[in-house]
């Protein structure tokens, strides 16, 4: 008799698993009187009656949204609802309950998430009260609701060097020094060579244009001058004397010199 009493439970399970929710009790030991006494109902199921000719009818499945995840309790708890900045996750079942979340930029908070704060963003730290606080100079955070922490006093490498402090949201920014120095001492060695290119070519035309002046200058002088039979030119000299005659032609000069004293007597007489 119990043998065909526990395949007709089993075929009632069957059944009641592919409807839904499987009714009644999933494990039970004899009693008096040719009763059954349920021990764990089936998930999702209250207890209602603990012994009985029924199994069947010891448990029924939670009403709708309630639930119960304990076995044997009488009372199933009514479903967590989502409200405000929280969103279901996932919907409540007769054995589960609501799994809450929080919208985009609010965290979970509570057993359950049973409520949402804000999320601290890249360059921000998270506050006992819930809130968030800007990274305090020199320090940095670019995580998502992490705490800020201090900028890097050196480069990872001896031969890089610091060329930009670090953010709110970034550590220091090193280069290699070896790299930066040879490019520098290139170009400081390019513009030396350039500037001295151009002043060699300023000075080098300066003397060529002096030069062709001054040619040009002399040779129109001598192409001045008068010739002599033999094609040679006479050169002026110029006088040392501050007041002076000038010589004859022909004659010696003590002609020139008795010419002058004749006219200085002239002028005495006259």
């Amino acid at each position: 008799m119990w043998q065909v009493l526990g395949v007709l439970l089993l075929a009632v399970g069957f059944l009641g698993s592919v409807c839904g929710v499987e009714k009644g009790c999933q494990l039970w030991e004899s009693g008096a009187n040719g009763n059954v006494c349920c021990t764990l109902c089936r998930p999702g199921n209250r207890q209602v009656t603990r012994c009985g000719p029924d199994p069947k009818e010891l448990c029924v499945p939670c009403e709708d949204e309630t639930y119960t995840d304990v076995p044997g309790v009488s009372v199933c708890q009514s479903c967590t609802q989502c409200i405000g900045l929280q969103k279901v996750k996932q919907e409540c079942t007769s054995s589960s309950n609501t799994v809450c979340d929080c919208q985009a930029g609010y965290r979970c908070g509570g057993t359950g998430c049973s409520f949402c704060y804000e999320e601290c963003g890249k360059g921000q730290q998270p506050l006992p009260n819930r809130t968030c606080q800007v990274c305090p100079l020199g320090t940095f955070n670019d995580k998502i609701h992490s705490k800020c922490v201090p900028w890097s006093k050196s480069c990872p490498q001896s031969n890089q060097k610091i060329v930009k402090n670090g953010t709110a949201v970034s550590d220091i920014v090193c280069t290699p020094e070896s790299t930066e120095n040879k490019d520098g001492i290139e170009w400081t060695v390019a513009a030396i060579v350039g500037i001295c290119l151009c002043l060699v070519i300023i000075v080098a035309l300066g003397l060529l244009v002096t030069h062709m002046k001054s040619k040009k200058l002399k040779m129109t002088v001598e192409e001045a001058m008068p010739q002599t039979k033999d094609g040679l030119r006479l050169v002026v000299r110029q006088e040392e004397c501050s007041f002076c005659f000038p010589q004859q032609e022909q004659g010696s000069s003590l002609e020139s010199v008795a010419s002058l004293e004749s006219k200085q007597k002239l002028l005495v007489s006259v």
